[in-house]
């Protein structure tokens, strides 16, 4: 379901990207943060355990500094593996505008996507905050046509593209953008004229042949047999 058949065939992408880490991972950063403070301290804290550890023998035949140690490694292995799945998680949300779909992909073992046809968004809405202004991200919410068939993408980098390739791909641009965007799509020119192009048909050396026989009746479908006797003889030699 997610593999390279995800798309439709001939649907070009045509934004891709994951949420902005530092505003989408937030809890993430604080645990960063506790993990080091544990490991700046480690040492510090299993000798303050271990002189209480006279105190807990003598009274209650407990080992606190063994315990310390126990509890201070349980916590931040739960941190370290915590932080391993919120990094997997925000790898594994992508946001994707095609020349057909808005689409929101997540989830590390149980796969989710939501997606909306451009012909179906009625509305979106676009909110930021001040962080979000500073990174270049926001919070694009699309709306379909169905009550309460929407998808968020929550902060998503560039969100002016996202708006330029949505209003352009559900009929707010112009010719001019549609030309655009031809452009931007094509990767690559063919190196030779197609069926389609007059010039597949002209060649320098029929140039004189194709006057002399323009005027005559069933001129064209002699030129076109002659151009297709030729191209043969010319794979028969490869």
């Amino acid at each position: 379901m997610f593999g390279r058949d995800r798309f439709y065939p001939g649907e070009r992408i045509l934004y891709e990207a994951h949420p902005r880490f530092i505003l989408n991972s937030r809890s993430t950063l604080i645990k960063v943060i506790l993990s080091l403070i544990i490991v700046y301290y480690f040492q510090r804290t299993v000798e303050f355990a271990g002189s209480l550890s006279r105190v807990f023998l003598e009274r209650y035949g407990f080992n606190f500094a063994s315990t310390a140690v126990i509890i201070l490694l349980s916590v931040l292995f739960i941190l370290l593996i915590s932080i391993m799945w919120d990094v997997l998680s925000w790898r594994n949300r992508r946001y994707l505008v095609t020349d057909q779909r808005v689409i929101v992909e997540s989830g590390v073992i149980r796969k989710k996507r939501f997606y909306i046809h451009h012909d179906k968004i009625v509305d979106v809405v676009f909110s930021q905050g001040l962080t979000e202004r500073l990174l270049n991200s926001a919070d694009v919410e699309v709306y379909g046509g169905h009550e309460g068939t929407h998808i968020v993408l929550e902060d998503a980098p560039s969100p002016s593209r996202i708006e330029n390739y949505i209003n352009r791909s559900t009929g707010g641009g112009t010719a001019d953008h549609a030309a655009e965007i031809i452009r931007e799509l094509s990767d690559e020119t063919p190196d030779k004229p197609g069926f389609s192009d007059p010039s597949f048909w002209e060649s320098d050396e029929e140039e004189e042949q194709e006057e002399e026989y323009a005027d005559k009746p069933g001129s064209v479908m002699e030129r076109h047999s002659r151009k297709f006797k030729r191209l043969r003889e010319e794979d028969g030699e490869e």
